[in-house]
């Protein structure tokens, strides 16, 4: 059953609502038990009511604070972008001016970002699909401009002759995917410890990009 507090936070309505730390807490309550429902089961295959029990909540009330379950998809999206995204946001690593520094930056960085979330990222490239359109989109623009934050660094570091780079969209492309390898191929790569792991990815990316 949904408490007084939470009737209250739900009724709130817009933005006073979404920055009530007991409707954010709720919601994020909400995030976790679905997404371990989506990685069990797929995310086609599950029901709000599924949700509404594995979360404790009324399925009536469970709609205060979830939209759809879309809505929720979504969200997931959001959670695991927002740390990657902020990073570059707020010029944490795009105002550091050795490229070379900036890029090892960045590596570690996303890495360690996404490092404890392998299922919910691989849930990410399995179930964008289910996204309606417009979602979609705003999906794929916060993974462009971190495309574009990365081809940044590249183009930077090849004007300072420090990288040897052909073609600094396809490097873009192809360091972001082996930023991702974890979560694709952590069910192999489990005899590396997460430093071991940071470590050899960045050597790797390194040797692709350096004379």
């Amino acid at each position: 059953m949904q408490t007084q507090g939470e009737k209250k936070a739900a009724g709130s309505g817009g933005r006073g609502r979404r920055d009530n730390t007991l409707y954010q807490k709720r919601q994020l309550h909400i995030l976790k038990k679905a997404t371990k429902l989506f990685i069990k089961k797929g995310y086609a295959q599950t029901s709000m009511r599924e949700i509404s029990k594995a979360t404790g909540i009324d399925i009536r009330n469970l709609y205060y604070f979830i939209k759809s379950k879309e809505e929720i998809l979504f969200l997931v999206f959001e959670m695991l972008h927002n740390p990657v995204y902020g990073n570059f946001k707020k010029d944490e690593i795009m105002n550091i001016d050795d490229p070379v520094l900036q890029l090892r930056t960045a590596i570690r960085e996303m890495i360690n970002s996404g490092y404890d979330y392998g299922d919910e990222i691989l849930l990410m490239y399995r179930e964008s699909k289910s996204l309606p359109k417009k979602l979609l989109k705003v999906i794929l623009e916060r993974e462009q401009q971190v495309f574009e934050r990365i081809e940044e660094i590249l183009k930077k570091g090849v004007e300072r002759n420090v990288f040897l780079i052909e073609d600094t969209s396809f490097t873009a492309n192809m360091i972001l995917y082996q930023l991702s390898v974890y979560p694709l191929r952590h069910w192999n790569m489990k005899k590396y410890t997460k430093q071991e792991l940071i470590d050899l990815i960045e050597k790797n990316v390194m040797k692709t990009v350096m004379p």
